[in-house]
């Protein structure tokens, strides 16, 4: 079976050259951004709008409650399902999203680490609440030092992911990683990363911020804590949130929010960036050129 894979930074226009592509080949596309699975937050998550899921079959985004923790091989497992479902109507899958990791556990596999109770989980964000950071970080580098090298001290979520195995498992992250992995499905892929300059990607992303907040991100946030929703769940975490509620708050104010956000997605596509940039067996392709975009899958797919 032959799998689409359009991954990039964030901000760089991979849901409309998706689409296109989709509407092209009889494709179907299947959400890998690790944001984009909740339910209620289309706009700090910077969803797919109305008129694209209209144009084309779309699965696995806003699929899930705010409050679930999805971790990368949950997600692998309901991305092959999908994949296969797609395969079986004689349609192309067109994985799409910037969370590589995600795509990799699909694709190259992980190694299977013990599941972690929701016990554990709230004992170690009760801990991120209290020291903040970078003391988890340093906390890490004690009890799993290979795995705290290669995060970066701000890196939140992988770290207390990190943190949490430990405490439910007493073995370090890094030792199930040298384990083995096992792919979710198996497929050939191509892998197409979309370009742009750095300068255009980040001024693209404090264009969609202004967007966001235009479109109600402050409500969103409003909406989902009027709910009874902790501001401590994973979402509300990341930087696209955080401000927001420290907005909501009064602990800052609304240019400093919005100049936050943006901050946060910055580093967020260099971190993008630079993952690429390491990873094989990717077809780098300028967003401005749509024709290279689709006569590469066309190729792939050997399809005229």
């Amino acid at each position: 079976m032959k799998v689409v894979c359009v991954m990039g930074p964030t901000a760089v226009g991979k849901s409309d050259l998706a689409v296109s592509a989709a509407l092209r080949f009889r494709g179907e596309i299947i959400n890998a951004d690790s944001m984009q699975v909740f339910i209620g937050l289309d706009v700090g998550t910077g969803m797919p709008d109305a008129e694209m899921f209209k144009a084309v079959p779309h699965h696995l985004f806003a699929y899930l409650e705010p409050d679930h923790e999805p971790d990368a091989g949950w997600w692998a497992r309901d991305a092959a399902d999908t994949i296969r479902d797609i395969v079986g109507r004689r349609n192309v899958p067109f994985v799409v999203g910037g969370t590589f990791f995600w795509i990799r556990a699909l694709f190259s596999g992980l190694a299977r680490i013990p599941r972690v109770t929701d016990q554990v989980r709230e004992r170690v964000v009760s801990m991120h609440a209290a020291k903040g950071t970078r003391a988890m970080h340093d906390m890490l580098s004690r009890i799993d030092p290979e795995t705290a090298g290669r995060l970066s001290p701000g890196d939140t979520q992988r770290i207390l992911r990190a943190i949490e195995v430990h405490e439910a498992t007493g073995v370090p992250l890094s030792r199930f990683h040298g384990a083995g992995s096992v792919p979710a499905v198996n497929a050939d892929v191509l892998k197409i990363a979309l370009s742009l300059p750095r300068d255009e990607v980040y001024r693209r992303i404090n264009a969609r911020v202004d967007q966001m907040v235009a479109a109600g991100l402050v409500e969103e946030v409003r909406n989902l804590l009027d709910k009874g929703y902790r501001d401590s769940i994973r979402p509300l975490r990341s930087g696209s949130y955080v401000p927001v509620i420290q907005y909501l708050s009064g602990e800052i104010d609304l240019a400093r929010m919005k100049a936050d956000v943006a901050l946060s997605h910055r580093r967020y596509a260099k971190r993008q960036m630079t993952w690429l940039r390491k990873e094989v067996d990717v077809v780098t392709v300028d967003q401005r050129d749509k024709d290279k975009f689709l006569d590469t899958i066309s190729a792939f797919l050997d399809v005229g």
